[in-house]
């Protein structure tokens, strides 16, 4: 998968920009502030549906103007694919696959896959459940993109189901029956693809937060269910039965909360490092270590299938390390894929590109060397 050319329009802080790619690394070069992450961004909005650092479209409209418009020109092979984001400040959305035009953003997922590593990642390590939350759903998506669907359903469900709580003599029993089957049904395949996954990361992320750091600690990923004590079962039936067992003990409590306590929107995922939680214990470098070796397992894990090659996007990610991490951070990155990596000095990076764009007033342009 390649991306060809981007195109913007009042996104963040770009008024009008078109940017032509190369097939390898692409360096964007710039001062701090001057827009680099941004065109990661947006290459990120395009391909899943969501900005890695805001929730809302809106942010993403240029101060001043009414609506953004960002569009990606891409391949597979000899196929090509095109995808278009755009939001207005009313909330108003309108995507576009190959023409093909739709509301719901992520409908673009599923066409071009990408793996990003921000400086915000270190939030998978020290922030709260839903970051962790939302890469594994992200990656469990890009890995089958019909899980969007599933997990779409999901979360109306619970919706539905809070509001049911909330006002419960607007709902009857059999309506309640109703929305509390369809909840345990669709939480079981999002529980099941999300520990395979875990399962498939967890050994990756242990070998290259070693490769990163030097080391050998022990590395774990552990999947939390909001299910009591017990370990989650697998799937089949009883994980169906251990999701029966946890709505019926947790009744009362629901009742009295007037909120939906238990299920995938509630779980988390606990990293161990040396058999202790590292969101407690790791310092700064290994915290950041294991976020860099999450997004790299992702990768690997993703271009398993030739078809969905990730382009990875790589924001300042060199400057946040020491020279010796740096090296070998720059000798595990795959060589043989499309990247976008953005930095103020070309010195942060140990190793040659294959274009490089100067980013300056507004303007992108490529230069030599």
């Amino acid at each position: 998968m390649l991306v060809r050319r981007l195109t913007l329009q009042d996104f963040r802080s770009w008024h009008a920009v078109q940017m032509e790619a190369h097939s390898g690394a692409n360096l964007l070069l710039g001062s701090n502030g001057v827009g680099k992450s941004n065109l990661l961004e947006a290459i990120h909005v395009c391909a899943l549906g969501f900005s890695p650092r805001s929730r809302s479209e809106k942010d993403l409209v240029r101060w001043g103007s009414d609506r953004f418009f960002a569009r990606i020109e891409a391949s597979q092979g000899d196929l090509p694919i095109e995808l278009a984001a755009s939001c207005d400040l009313a909330g108003r959305k309108e995507i576009r696959v190959d023409g093909v035009v739709g509301r719901l953003f992520s409908k673009l997922v599923g066409h071009l896959t990408v793996v990003g590593l921000y400086p915000e990642d270190l939030q998978f390590i020290r922030g709260g459940p839903e970051q962790r939350r939302s890469f594994l759903d992200a990656l469990v998506c890009q890995n089958d993109p019909a899980m969007v669907e599933v997990l779409r359903d999901y979360a109306r469900v619970v919706k539905q189901r809070n509001a049911a709580l909330k006002e419960p003599d607007k709902f009857d029993g059999d309506v309640r029956e109703v929305l509390d089957s369809q909840m345990l049904e669709l939480a079981r395949p999002i529980l099941e693809r999300r520990m395979d996954i875990l399962d498939d990361l967890s050994p990756r992320v242990g070998r290259l937060h070693s490769q990163l750091s030097g080391g050998t600690e022990s590395v774990g990923i552990w999947y939390r269910g909001s299910y009591g004590d017990q370990d989650l079962p697998r799937r089949g039936q009883e994980l169906s039965a251990c999701l029966e067992a946890r709505k019926k003990r947790l009744a009362n409590a629901e009742s009295q909360a007037q909120s939906t306590l238990f299920g995938p929107h509630r779980d988390d995922v606990t990293v161990l490092l040396e058999g202790r939680p590292a969101r407690e214990t790791a310092s700064q470098g290994q915290a950041r270590s294991l976020a860099i070796g999450l997004r790299l397992a992702s990768a690997e894990l993703l271009a398993e299938d030739k078809n969905r090659r990730p382009v990875l996007l790589l924001d300042d990610v060199f400057a946040e390390l020491d020279g010796p991490r740096r090296k070998r951070l720059a000798a595990m990155l795959p060589h043989d894929g499309q990247s976008f990596l953005c930095s103020p000095h070309r010195a942060d990076l140990p190793f040659e590109v294959d274009r490089t764009f100067l980013l300056e007033a507004g303007t992108v342009r490529e230069t030599m060397g």
